[in-house]
């Protein structure tokens, strides 16, 4: 198993979409549905969407927000940001980056901060860059969002599911689910913390 899948190349960029869905039963477009109506995003929103992908996630948040709102999705991968920039194509308030969401971003002012399924694969120092970063880009009083595992323990998942995680997932992934992301979250005091579960608490 490898440490980390974050940056996602090659054939496994050209048919992220399909792997993931493969990897979730397909059931990863309910997830961020059920999701971004949780968020509650209106007209006029301005989001920004970390490690964003193909941008299955931000053509949902570019529907809600509407033309006065601003989604803005960075990623490292150019052919993720490729397929990102078809699919956003015809939401004018949108936009794509190519930049390390690790580093710092000449971007700021958001009302939202978006990150899903990227946060486990990062190590701890990394994490702490990434939070470094969000809390340039939010405003004050803006909502950070984070979609990805919940803790749980690998030997009740039944067999099916173990075998997708271990297959699909990087070690990271594994450490990641004993991690206590709320404690680390809540060092960077960022005023109230909710928390929403889906699939048996998993996530």
């Amino acid at each position: 198993m490898v440490r980390s899948k974050i940056k996602i190349t090659g054939v496994k960029a050209r048919f992220y979409d399909l792997l993931v869905n493969l990897a979730t039963g397909f059931k990863y477009g309910k997830l961020v549905k059920d999701t971004a109506a949780k968020m509650n995003i209106t007209e006029g929103v301005s989001l920004i969407d970390l490690g964003g992908g193909t941008g299955k996630n931000a053509k949902l948040f570019a529907r809600s927000a509407g033309n006065s709102g601003r989604i803005v999705l960075v990623d490292i991968g150019k052919t993720m940001l490729k397929k990102a920039g078809r699919r956003l194509k015809k939401y004018k308030n949108s936009e794509v980056v190519q930049a390390d969401i690790l580093k710092p971003l000449k971007l700021n002012g958001f009302d939202m901060v978006f990150i899903g399924f990227i946060m486990h694969g990062f190590e701890i120092q990394e994490r702490s860059a990434l939070m470094k970063n969000v809390s340039k880009l939010l405003k004050r009083g803006g909502h950070l969002f984070i979609l990805d595992y919940n803790q749980f323990d690998m030997k009740k998942l039944n067999p099916i599911a173990g075998y997708l995680f271990n297959h699909f997932e990087c070690e990271l992934a594994t450490e990641f689910i004993k991690w206590d992301m709320e404690r680390f979250l809540r060092s960077y005091k960022l005023g109230k913390f909710e928390k929403w579960y889906w699939h048996d608490k998993k996530i």
